[in-house]
């Protein structure tokens, strides 16, 4: 029993450690912020801009995709339906 119990615990330890695949990529990086800023301006009052995002970068980098989604979702106002840097609305995959 305490066996099975220090296993489980050993295995929790060591997933809470788990990084992504992407924590040395700048990409990533520089997805987050620019899906950060354009989630940021969808905050009710503001006005409505185009997304922020490096079309370049969106077509060649799953890092730079991944970041941009992560950091909309983290900044942009919960319970909206408009997500503008889906890839249906920006002409993407």
């Amino acid at each position: 029993m305490r066996a099975a119990l220090a296993a489980t615990f050993l295995v929790l330890s060591l997933a809470a450690c788990e990084t992504s695949r992407y924590d040395d990529d700048p990409l990533y990086d520089a997805g987050f912020s620019d899906g950060c800023e354009t989630g940021t301006a969808r905050t009710p009052g503001t006005p409505v801009t185009r997304p922020v995002r490096d079309q370049a970068s969106w077509d060649a980098s799953d890092a730079y995709r991944a970041g941009w989604k992560a950091g909309y979702s983290s900044c942009a106002p919960r319970g909206g339906a408009d997500i503008p840097g889906s890839d249906r609305d920006m002409g993407g995959r």
